[in-house]
């Protein structure tokens, strides 16, 4: 088992998406996704930021926004056609929890299309920067066991701080703890969505998820 580890810049409800029975990820982080060192069973986890911070005026330096274990590996496109994620496209002019769906890259033919959604531009054309490093990653990471917090992140414990990585990128957790901090994990919180997105705080008016 490995864990890979790195810093959440955004909260939005779109990288990792938490919704309904999966967590995904699809977008962003694309040398995660692509790795071929990435195994089912493997850990994906995503510490606290300062731009987190920056948002929601509270700590967020090592905090714990989520955790997924690697269930299942596909692509994209196979993502994109899959009866179980439709509910996952977006729809920029719904609710928070459509708007951010991340289910919107497909081919058609050779040429991959980007529909309208949080990584289109202003005016709803191909964001053509987020279109090559999204789908720069290939593969989407799906969980059915995930433990998301957003805006309820737990603090970790001072012994398992190197579980955190810092800076761009990404890191393997130390061999030493990661017993330990899936010990800490799965025994203390509550599998499932525990939070809203911290980004959610920018907007007004918001409706609260859970």
């Amino acid at each position: 088992m490995k864990i890979y580890s790195y810093v959440v810049d955004h909260d939005l409800g779109l990288a990792p998406n938490p919704f309904g029975q999966y967590c995904t990820l699809a977008v962003c982080k694309p040398n995660i996704r692509k790795s071929a060192k990435l195994n089912i069973g493997d850990w994906v986890i995503g510490t606290g930021s300062r731009a987190l911070e920056n948002v929601a005026k509270r700590s967020y330096i090592n905090y714990l926004i989520y955790a997924m274990e690697v269930t299942e590996v596909i692509s994209m496109d196979c993502y994109w056609r899959d009866q179980r994620f439709q509910y996952k496209k977006p729809n920029t002019g719904g609710s928070l929890v459509t708007m951010y769906g991340d289910n919107f890259y497909h081919k058609e033919g050779d040429i991959w299309v980007q529909e309208n959604s949080a990584h289109s531009n202003i005016n709803c054309s191909t964001n053509e920067k987020h279109l090559k490093t999204d789908v720069d990653g290939k593969n989407v990471l799906i969980s059915d066991n995930f433990y998301y917090f957003g805006n309820q992140a737990p603090k970790i414990p001072n012994e398992l701080l190197d579980v955190c990585h810092a800076g761009i990128g990404q890191k393997f957790v130390p061999d030493n703890i990661k017993n330990e901090f899936i010990e800490w994990l799965t025994l203390y919180h509550k599998k499932g969505i525990n939070g809203d997105p911290v980004n959610w705080k920018q907007h007004s008016n918001l409706k609260i998820f859970i």
